[in-house]
C-alpha cells in the first residue's frame, strides 16, 4: 500500500532521513518509535507530500506520490498538533472540508462520540489542547479513507477520548481484516 524507496532528506546540513526504505501493508497498524528530532515527522510529512525527500521514491498503490496528487484523498492525517483558523467554529470547519473534499460518504463516529456536535458553534481559538485533538481525529476519519497517518494521536487527549480512538483504530484495522 506504501512503499518507501531509499529515501533521504537534508535540511541544511542536517540530514534528518538517511536512505530509508519501507513498506506498509493493508491492515497493518505500525507506529514510528524514536527520539524527537529523529525524522519521524518529517517521514510523514514525505508520505503526505508536505516535505520533498531529496533522494528515493514513495510509492502509494504502487503510484510514484510526485506523479499525481490525488493519491492524497485515500489518506486522513491526523497531525501531531493540529492548526486551524482562529475564529472558525468547529461545524464550520467540518462544512468547509466537506465542501472541498465533495466526498458523499462521511465517517461521523468520532464527531459523535467526542461530543463535537454538541460544541459546533465553539470557535477553534477557544478550544484547549484536547478538544482540538478530537476535532483532528475526527477530521481524520471523517473521509474513510483507506490509510490513516496519525501523529501522536493520543497526546492531549483524556483517558476516555484516548480510549474511544483507540477502539476506532480497532475497528478500522478490523474492516481491513
Amino acid at each position: 500500500m506504501i512503499r518507501i524507496e531509499h529515501v533521504s532528506k537534508k535540511f541544511r546540513k542536517l540530514r534528518v532521513l538517511d536512505d530509508i526504505s519501507a513498506s506498509f501493508e493493508k491492515g497493518q497498524v505500525v507506529s514510528l518509535i524514536g527520539p524527537n528530532g529523529s525524522g519521524k515527522t518529517t517521514l510523514i510529512k514525505s508520505i503526505l507530500g508536505m516535505v520533498r525527500p531529496d533522494q528515493g521514491r514513495i510509492l502509494v498503490e504502487d503510484e510514484n506520490i510526485l506523479d499525481s496528487p490525488s493519491y492524497r484523498n485515500k489518506i486522513g492525517y491526523m497531525p501531531q498538533i493540529g492548526r486551524y483558523p482562529d475564529n472558525m467554529k468547529i461545524g464550520q470547519l467540518f462544512s468547509m472540508l466537506e465542501h472541498i473534499r465533495q466526498h458523499n460518504s462521511r465517517d461521523m463516529d468520532l464527531y459523535r462520540q467526542f461530543e463535537l456536535d454538541k460544541m459546533a458553534d465553539k470557535r477553534m481559538r477557544t478550544l484547549s489542547g484536547g478538544t482540538r485533538q478530537k476535532v483532528s481525529a475526527a477530521l481524520a476519519f471523517l473521509f474513510s479513507p483507506s490509510i490513516l497517518i496519525l501523529d501522536e494521536p493520543t497526546a492531549g487527549l483524556d483517558p476516555l477520548a484516548a480510549e474511544i480512538l483507540k477502539a476506532k483504530i480497532l475497528l478500522e484495522k478490523q474492516k481491513v481484516n
